[in-house]
């Protein structure tokens, strides 16, 4: 199936499958969100400002139509979203850029219930661990299946470099592709170089680049979806929980992805002019 005949419909029982779920997990989000203003105070409206530009990732095996993998991801621009290259690893190769006859696409789900095709546009390496998609202006339609025009920016999130161990922070993503617009919370316990851990075997691989320690749990799913202050601003992107010992989990520090997006943006245009 070529990707312009995926981008046309869906097979109706899956899109029908997948708008179910995603309506059990707007119930459980708001019950949730409800629970934190009556625990949590103020991180409740932290969590409602920044809920609209975060979103679950589906990659899909075309052919099956069957789930090989999901993530998460927020908004960096009103098009463009970030997530962990691990998510797509699968379909996309290391330092990737978008070519037309190429694509390979993903289905994300919005905060407000959409089902889009994203197309991943840019990746880094295993190193990096980091990867951009390109979000689509349609949406899938749960009574017929097919992809109707539906054009719609999202807020995009900002990043902040300030941050000290000790901070308050916010863990949101979509924990092991069942949960999505999951949220959990701790602080930074650490903020770390790459000199000051060593890469692990295959399962205990971290990303060689600044990360931040957290408390808040990050669970698998969690991957690439944002960790926020307090101020609703990014201070690292959701990426690894260590199995072996209970609260260390880390995130990739925001320093990082804005280094990344700006290779993105050199690459972008160097290709234009060539």
């Amino acid at each position: 199936m070529s990707a312009r005949e995926i981008q046309l419909k869906l097979e109706l029982k899956k899109v029908q499958q997948l708008y179910s779920k995603m309506q059990a997990d707007q119930q459980a989000l708001q019950k949730q969100v409800k629970e934190f203003k009556t625990q949590a105070g103020n991180l409740s409206d932290v969590v409602e400002q920044v809920l609209p530009s975060v979103v679950s990732i589906y990659v899909m095996d075309w052919d099956t139509e069957e789930e090989i993998s999901s993530g998460s991801g927020f908004f960096v621009s009103p098009d463009i979203i970030v997530t962990n290259y691990h998510v797509v690893e699968d379909i996309a190769d290391q330092d990737y850029f978008y070519e037309e006859d190429e694509i390979e696409q993903v289905l994300v789900e919005t905060h407000d219930g959409k089902l889009r095709l994203a197309e991943v546009v840019f990746t880094g390496n295993a190193e990096e661990d980091l990867a951009l998609l390109l979000i689509s202006d349609f949406t899938f339609d749960p009574n017929t299946g097919e992809q109707v025009d539906s054009p719609q920016e999202y807020p995009p999130l900002e990043l902040s470099f300030d941050v000290k161990v000790g901070d308050r922070v916010i863990a949101v993503g979509n924990p092991l592709g069942q949960f999505a617009s999951t949220v959990t919370q701790g602080i930074v316990s650490a903020i770390r170089e790459p000199e000051e851990y060593e890469e692990g075997d295959d399962e205990d691989d971290v990303a060689e680049v600044k990360v931040l320690q957290t408390d808040a749990a990050i669970n698998p799913g969690n991957s690439g979806g944002p960790l926020i202050n307090m101020a609703g601003q990014v201070v690292g992107v959701n990426t690894w929980g260590w199995e072996d010992a209970d609260n260390i989990n880390l995130a990739i520090a925001s320093e990082a992805l804005d280094d990344f997006l700006a290779g993105f943006e050199e690459t972008f245009e160097d290709n234009s002019q060539n």
